[in-house]
């Protein structure tokens, strides 16, 4: 499994979902200009998620045509053949999640009582 921070893994749970909305896969969408597939890259020890896009020929060949970072807060920063309206949708969703998820989980743990020696 490909390890970056938690913002971006659910950044790119997103982008997986519209792919599987898409086309039943992991990786591949319908662009405005054509089908891409994403591939990840290698693991960055600052969390960020990254790789490259290739474009889908008509004949199922696919040509490199770009790449993807994902900040380790989350935040698309470059990913050729996803709109920047999807960027939004994935960046939004994503952010809801974590703060379900992870927030109110960190803000309802009961505090600890001091002890003090005497």
């Amino acid at each position: 499994m490909y390890k970056c921070s938690v913002k971006a893994q659910l950044v790119m749970d997103q982008v997986r979902s519209r792919c599987q909305e898409d086309t039943q896969t992991n990786n591949k969408w319908r662009g405005r200009s054509g089908n891409y597939m994403y591939i990840m890259g290698r693991e960055n020890a600052d969390g960020k998620a990254t790789g490259v896009v290739h474009k889908i020929a008509e004949d199922g060949s696919h040509k490199l045509c770009g790449s993807f970072k994902i900040m380790s807060d989350g935040i698309i920063t470059r990913f050729t053949g996803l709109s920047k309206a999807d960027w939004n949708n994935a960046m939004r969703s994503a952010e809801a999640e974590y703060k379900s998820k992870y927030e109110t989980a960190t803000t309802e743990t009961p505090a600890t009582e001091q002890k003090v020696a005497v």
